[in-house]
């Protein structure tokens, strides 16, 4: 097969260690037709520089400059606006390829024109025999909007086995993820009011009202290193943008129906907080206070999503949020993988 052009994008932010095994990973692989996008989020100015200075003679390299760090997907908006046509491949900067990773995604997506992006399998890089969080071999959603994976729920991680090598439309993509210029002309850039994490997810949304599919290729595989930390902003990102992307995407039907529920879900999750670790209680008042501040925004992007709706009509792919809610199956009746879930697609 001849390979289409790729756009290659990757974000760093005072993590060259890790970009650059990346990089090299990337060029070792056997895919050649490619260009990256190395865009530098505000890391300080001497470790950018002599990155810079080290492969700017490289021609398959562009490298773009944000003054200070304004989030993932602000980073990535900013290579959009430079890539003209072809594929564009999404790709974590704390991450290893396989040599042949690229290649089963492009084939699928040539013989396949309504599949809109797609997602590899995510292995942890530290523990070869696991899936790793941020994806796994797929990622999936329930109707209350909380996220999780097959392979990965919540803080159960399974072993590659090989149960997941099917290939399978799913929900949303984590890590890695590979899509088209024209599918980005259709739904917009990635959302910057998110800043940090669902930024993806909330793509993958738009890309199933425009009527495109999102699949999960079982033989490409990437190596994902992964946060080891700890971070107390994690918790007021999630909840906040949990939040934004529901209100942004489901009906006002949909928004009676399974906001409350959300509401209620956080409620308890505020106490267990309050036993557990305080200073998760502070981060998820401030994600609710900051969404009076930035409602308006919110329902503004609210209209152009139904906008984009009415223009391609009722999903000709229909897409499968989980029916029940993820918490209650995981926590109370211990279905603690996906299997266990008898999730319908």
């Amino acid at each position: 097969m001849a390979q289409p052009f790729v756009n290659i994008v990757i974000i760093t932010y005072n993590g060259y260690s890790y970009t650059e095994a990346c990089l090299l990973s990337l060029l070792k692989s056997d895919y050649h037709n490619f260009k990256f996008f190395l865009v530098d989020n505000g890391s300080t100015k001497k470790d950018y520089e002599f990155f810079l200075n080290k492969y700017r003679k490289n021609k398959k390299i562009e490298f773009i400059r944000i003054d200070k760090n304004r989030g993932f997907a602000a980073g990535c908006n900013a290579a959009l606006k430079r890539i003209k046509k072809g594929y564009i491949a999404f790709v974590n900067n704390d991450t290893l390829v396989a040599k042949d990773w690229l290649n089963p995604i492009i084939s699928y997506m040539e013989n396949n024109p309504e599949v809109g992006m797609c997602q590899p399998k995510i292995i942890d890089l530290k523990k070869k025999e696991y899936f790793e969080y941020a994806g796994a071999a797929g990622g999936f959603m329930d109707v209350y909007g909380f996220p999780f994976a097959r392979g990965r729920v919540f803080f159960t991680i399974e072993k590659d086995k090989g149960q997941y090598d099917d290939i399978v439309d799913i929900v949303w993509t984590g890590t890695v993820l590979v899509t088209k210029k024209e599918v980005i002309d259709k739904v917009g850039y990635f959302d910057d009011i998110f800043f940090l994490y669902a930024e993806e997810a909330d793509l993958c949304w738009r890309i199933h009202h425009a009527g495109f599919r999102i699949v999960y290729i079982p033989n490409s595989i990437i190596y994902h290193y992964g946060s080891t930390k700890n971070i107390v902003d994690k918790t007021f990102y999630n909840h906040r943008n949990g939040l934004i992307m529901l209100i942004k995407n489901y009906s006002v039907f949909q928004l009676i129906r399974y906001l409350p529920v959300r509401l209620l879900l956080d409620l308890i999750a505020f106490f267990y907080y309050l036993v557990i670790y305080f200073p998760n209680c502070w981060e998820m008042t401030k994600a609710y206070l900051s969404l009076f501040y930035l409602m308006p925004k919110v329902l503004h992007q609210r209209a152009d999503i139904n906008k984009l709706k009415r223009i391609n009509g009722k999903p000709k792919y229909k897409y499968h949020l989980y029916k029940k809610s993820i918490i209650i199956d995981y926590f109370l009746k211990g279905k603690k993988n996906f299997k266990e879930l008898n999730y319908e697609f």
